[in-house]
């Protein structure tokens, strides 16, 4: 066999193969140890020559080296031209050109961030400074007569002049009604919302109609704006459907609003309104931000005026209970009377400013011994007042030959002839009992309970039933209700403050525990059924503060 240079060509291709190896080797080494950079196209032409290679020697194509190497040399051309004719000088120029700008737009970005950081600081030293001038004044309005009312006006005043405001309203919001109410009206204000169809268009009957009227939470722009507690800005009202154009009276034509609500921890409590004519030029951007930064510092210091306000009013309150409750134990029966037949106990705790319980023993006839429990609404003064007219009118009507039931609607007929704006509602019993036939007429109204003891079978059993109390209708019709009684009997009553008496953990009292402390103290007296049931009572209740009067008065049947 003729030996030729042919048969040596595998032996150049492991040689490229394995040359391309060491190279794509040192080439990742240099990379992984950062000592010099290097383009990717070398990493790709070397794996290309070491993967032509080995293809050649496998397969003896030999034709297909030649294509390895031209497309090793075609992907190679283009970045040699490129390097060719690169200037790096030019290159570093544009790098350090767009760090320049980068470090422009840096500082730029800084600048801006201070100076908004500058105005919010500025903004909020503004606000600190109008805090402070408020809660100065504030304090100078706290031993006037109608403080806040005082103080809304003075508000108004400032934030009018602030911003140039032809009018300016305040409105506070009711909870009880979800209603919205104007506080202080100045100047000139077009009402926004659709006033009432038979109102005449007259300045000062539409000014009265604002002042005096109550806006719902929904349906008009005060209570729209008010329930979303967010400020609003309407320089031309013309464009701003939430306004009602009332017109085509001059005095009724809307320019610009500002609306601003008083916002507290608790929610929205109010809502400051001001008004421009429309002749005259609009409110700008930074009136309406004077004005929603004026009303959060009225927000903030109407909170101690409200505190101040409620702290002098609990302090009344506590005043007047303390003579009503002085007056209170005068109209108590000093002594209990000694009655053949019939043992009586009783007990009364009062809650500090309540002094709403009252009972009396009265001997009016030889058949009829009444006793009476009842508990006032209202506290302090009111309901000392109410009290005396109760007591005055049974006194009155016991004397009678009448029933318990029409006593008690006489009583109630006076007390709802009283037209004052006091409360003059009252839970009553009213026993009337007759030692000639061992016999009880009894009637109820409201929440007092009465029960009934029977000492055959040993069994307690409330005899009334909550119903309307004393003082709501005249017309009010009332149940009687006659129980023979036999000795050891005990008749019972109290106001609903002792069963509704909580522990510690927030349990009442309850009409079954009290059930329980007669029928386990049935053999005692009823001066000792009432000690021991106070007992009891206290035993429950330990520590836990109460908010009721409670009351028991017990008749026992000898």
């Amino acid at each position: 066999m003729t030996t030729t240079i042919d048969s040596f060509i595998s032996l150049p291709l492991l040689v490229s193969a394995g040359v391309a190896a060491l190279v794509l080797l040192f080439m990742l080494l240099i990379r992984l140890r950062k000592k010099a950079r290097i383009s990717y196209i070398f990493y790709v032409v070397a794996a290309i020559i070491i993967v032509g290679s080995l293809y050649c020697y496998y397969t003896e194509y030999y034709i297909y080296y030649v294509f390895t190497v031209t497309l090793s040399l075609a992907i190679t051309l283009p970045y040699l031209i490129i390097k060719a004719f690169d200037n790096p000088q030019k290159r570093e120029e544009k790098k350090a050109a767009k760090k320049s700008a980068e470090l422009a737009a840096a500082k730029d970005a800084d600048m801006v961030s201070k100076k908004a950081l500058a105005e919010i600081e500025e903004k909020h030293q503004r606000l600190l400074d109008v805090n402070k001038d408020l809660i100065a004044k504030v304090s100078s309005f706290f031993s006037s007569d109608n403080s806040m009312e005082n103080y809304l006006e003075y508000c108004n005043d400032l934030i009018a002049q602030r911003v140039s405001a032809d009018g300016c309203i305040i409105l506070m919001a009711d909870d009880y009604d979800n209603t919205l109410a104007v506080k202080s009206f100045k100047g000139l204000f077009p009402p926004p919302y659709k006033l009432p169809d038979d109102l005449p268009h007259k300045p000062i009957r539409v000014e009265t109609n604002l002042r005096f009227a109550q806006f719902q939470l929904e349906g008009n722009i005060f209570g729209e704006i008010f329930s979303s507690g967010e400020p609003a800005f309407i320089p031309d009202s013309v464009r701003d459907p939430r306004v009602f154009q009332n017109g085509p009276e001059e005095f009724l034509r809307c320019g610009g609003y500002i609306f601003a609500p008083l916002k507290q921890t608790e929610g929205v409590v109010g809502l400051v309104a001001l008004a421009r004519l429309p002749e005259k030029e609009k409110f700008t951007k930074q009136d309406f931000d004077t004005v929603v930064m004026l009303a959060d510092a009225i927000s903030t210091t109407m909170k101690p005026l409200y505190s101040f306000l409620a702290y002098a009013e609990h302090t009344e309150l506590n005043k007047g209970g303390s003579i009503a409750s002085k007056y209170q134990k005068d109209l108590l029966p000093a002594k209990l009377p000694v009655l053949p037949g019939v043992t009586i106990g009783c007990f009364s705790n009062a809650m500090e400013g309540v002094c709403g319980d009252y009972y009396d023993i009265i001997v009016s006839r030889k058949d009829r011994i009444s006793f009476i429990m009842s508990d006032v609404a209202g506290k302090g003064m009111n309901s000392l007042i109410v009290m005396i007219m109760i007591r005055a009118i049974l006194r009155l009507s016991v004397n009678t030959a009448q029933s318990a039931a029409k006593i008690m609607e006489w009583t109630n007929r006076g007390i709802c002839l009283e037209t004052s704006k006091i409360d003059h509602f009252a839970s009553v019993a009213l026993i009337n009992y007759d030692a000639t036939k061992k016999e009880v007429d009894i009637s109820t109204c409201g929440n007092n309970p009465v029960f009934i003891y029977r000492a055959a079978d040993k069994t307690v059993n409330q005899i009334s039933e909550p119903t309307e109390p004393m003082g709501v209708a005249k017309e009010t019709e009332y149940k009687n209700q006659i129980f023979k009684l036999e000795t050891g009997d005990i008749v019972a009553t109290c106001t609903d403050g002792l069963i509704e008496s909580l522990n510690e953990n927030g349990v009442q009292y309850s009409v079954e525990n009290l059930k329980k402390a007669i029928i386990k103290n049935c053999g005692a007296n009823a001066k000792d059924i009432a000690s021991r049931v106070k007992d009891d009572l206290k035993k429950y209740c330990g520590t836990a503060q109460q908010y009721d009067d409670q009351s028991l008065l017990v008749i026992k049947i000898q």
